[in-house]
């Protein structure tokens, strides 16, 4: 994979700071033009639900959670989010739609759901990586 088709992005884990990796997906596809825009539009939907959980649900107290974002594509597209949150209970293959009146709880299941791969690890904080393979 050639550098120019990665886009990082660092910050803390806050709703605008999710708003700006908008803005790193789209220069992802301008870096990889070839990626197929179903592809795109699905990766990018499981990067912002993930992103958006850290955000919301990753808060310890009044400490800011710190988020860095690694967003790749060649072979696959592949997403790293790092976190210095306390650690989450998470299994991907568990993930189940929640009932359709639910006002929450459809992030998770919609990432493994459109992700090939998705997995956390918890080291100092939590690793989260998706992996949407093309085509």
């Amino acid at each position: 994979m050639a550098p120019d088709n990665v886009v990082t992005r660092e910050g803390v884990a806050t709703l605008p700071f999710v708003e700006t990796l908008h803005d790193a997906l789209s220069e992802l596809a301008t870096r990889a033009p070839d990626i197929p825009e179903a592809d795109l539009s699905l990766f990018s939907l499981a990067v912002i639900e993930i992103a958006t959980n850290i955000a919301v649900h990753g808060a310890r107290g009044d400490e800011d959670v710190k988020l860095a974002v690694e967003l790749s594509a060649g072979e696959a597209l592949r997403a790293t989010l790092r976190d210095d949150a306390p650690p989450v209970d998470f299994d991907p293959t568990a993930q189940t739609m929640v009932d359709a009146l639910a006002e929450s709880g459809r992030g998770l299941a919609l990432a493994a759901a459109v992700c090939d791969e998705l997995s956390v690890e918890r080291r100092g904080g939590n690793v989260w990586r998706l992996v949407r393979h093309l085509g």
